[in-house]
């Protein structure tokens, strides 16, 4: 058994069968570890996607929902307010 499918287990927790199985498959160890740098390198981008401030204010949103809803403010009462918001924001342009 190779050294990389023989720490797999360490990293997800598979059937001894299955490891077994698994480390009869040919260039196996090295797919593995090209998809988890792929997987790696993907959840980075995602965390890089949104810049402090954007999640600030993503935050400060839920915050105001949240309120809203404990008010008992209905969701199409908060969008007729925010159209009516828009409008006057396009207006003013």
């Amino acid at each position: 058994m190779s050294t990389a499918v023989a720490n797999l287990p360490d990293l997800a927790h598979l059937p001894a069968d299955l490891l077994a199985k698994a480390a009869e498959v040919p260039g196996l160890p090295e797919r593995l570890l090209r998809f988890i740098r792929l997987e790696v390198a993907m959840d980075e981008q995602r965390r890089q996607r949104h810049s402090p401030q954007a999640l600030a204010l993503l935050e400060k949103a839920r915050e105001r929902v949240a309120k809203r809803q404990a008010a008992g403010i209905e969701r199409s009462e908060a969008m007729r307010e925010f159209h009516a918001n828009y409008a006057a924001i396009v207006e003013a342009l």
